[in-house]
């Protein structure tokens, strides 16, 4: 025991080595895993509690219906990750119907900050898969994956919560765990340096998959004051608002990346040349998607309801800004605008009615969506123009 002890907490000490090198280093023999310092009573009682609410609100399958379960989770305790994993849940639930179908797991913030969400171990990962499995119909329902953290060069995604716990979370892992747990149709996003080794093993018809990078290059946008890394604010927070279809918005938020990355490398080729020696250049991560068939028509029936309720909001917005006499750029026209609108609150009402959702509820989400497109409008002019205009074809 003394030599066991002696010989893990050598080990935590290799894999919490602070910065991204802790990312290269795999103290479990390819296992997933992680070395851990217990929490305090009182800690341990309280993760324990947060995760078993979490398990315990999961929703039942509906038959018949594309039910959608999100799980998200921030590996490293820095607070850009979870603020990554809560925003990116709530985009996700809206997109696809899953408030009562979300798992949110964290490392947390940082030293002495308390938890707000159950605690991103190993064995919390594999259990809300495994309660997740045990509710879904693998058949029929859709599970989205997305995880965010630092990346090591072969491909591990990193965990650790500085002084306590040094693990990752691999490709293979991840494959595993979704085989062990039975779950079919996967969308997985994955935000972190490197992440591009996930495409290979999960290039397969009942999956699509998303990187921030590829296999041979890093991401940005990680620094703890940031709300959300480069990868996450372009997916999630720009182009998934709108109702363009998952692979459409990847392809908008590859756009967006590479233009948010060509203004970081034009600001390093600024600097003097003594500067520029001293620091990395910084190359383009070059996002990665595969596309799995089978996945992409339950992805396309799951999202549809959130899609339409979108287009609808963004419209909306675009009516009342008409009927203001402050239009948005090419849609001026309240007559057109108000055709539009109608049909897409018609799809989003016919949409909601096959999930159980009343008009009323429907209403309720387009006037939510669009007070936000409202907010985001200040900061976003350009994309919510253009998911107003794309929603204008219906």
């Amino acid at each position: 025991m003394a030599k066991g002890l002696a010989l893990g907490l050598a080990l935590l000490g290799t894999v919490l080595a602070s910065g991204e090198a802790a990312a290269q280093r795999d103290p479990l023999g390819g296992q997933f895993g992680a070395v851990e310092v217990a929490l305090s009573p009182a800690e341990a009682a309280r993760d324990v509690d947060l995760m078993a609410e979490s398990l315990g609100k999961l929703a039942p399958q509906r038959p018949g219906v594309v039910d959608t379960y999100v799980l998200t989770a921030s590996f490293w305790n820095e607070p850009v990750f979870e603020n990554e994993a809560s925003q990116a849940a709530a985009i996700l639930a809206s997109r696809y119907d899953a408030a009562d179908r979300t798992i949110i797991l964290s490392a947390g913030r940082g030293a002495r900050a308390q938890r707000t969400f159950p605690q991103a171990s190993p064995n919390n990962f594999n259990a809300a898969l495994g309660r997740i499995a045990k509710v879904m119909d693998p058949k029929e329902d859709l599970l989205v994956v997305f995880v965010t953290s630092h990346g090591g060069q072969d491909g591990a995604v990193a965990m650790q919560e500085q002084g306590r716990v040094g693990g990752a979370l691999r490709p293979l892992h991840l494959r595993t765990s979704l085989q062990q747990a039975g779950i079919q149709t996967k969308l997985v996003i994955v935000s972190a340096c490197f992440s591009g080794h996930f495409i290979l093993p999960f290039s397969n018809p009942d999956t699509v998959v998303l990187t921030a990078a590829a296999a041979d290059k890093t991401s940005f946008g990680c620094e703890p004051s940031r709300d959300w890394t480069f990868f996450g604010d372009a997916l999630f927070n720009h182009a998934m608002r709108g109702g363009d279809s998952v692979v459409a918005a990847f392809e908008q938020a590859r756009g967006i990346i590479s233009g948010w990355e060509g203004d970081m490398h034009g600001t390093w080729q600024a600097k003097p040349q003594s500067v520029r020696a001293r620091e990395p250049e910084p190359l383009a991560s070059n996002p990665q998607v595969a596309i799995g068939d089978n996945a992409l028509a339950v992805i396309a029936k799951a999202e549809s309801y959130g899609n339409a309720v979108a287009c609808a909001a963004h419209l909306s917005f675009a009516l009342d800004r008409a009927k203001t006499g402050r239009p948005l750029k090419g849609l001026a026209d309240a007559n057109t605008l108000t055709s539009a609108l109608s049909s897409a609150t018609t799809r989003a009402t016919t949409q909601g009615e096959a999930r159980g959702r009343s008009a009323q509820d429907t209403g309720k989400a387009i006037a939510a969506a669009s007070a936000k497109a409202l907010q985001l409008y200040q900061s976003q002019q350009d994309y919510v123009l253009a998911h107003a205009t794309s929603c204008m074809g219906g």
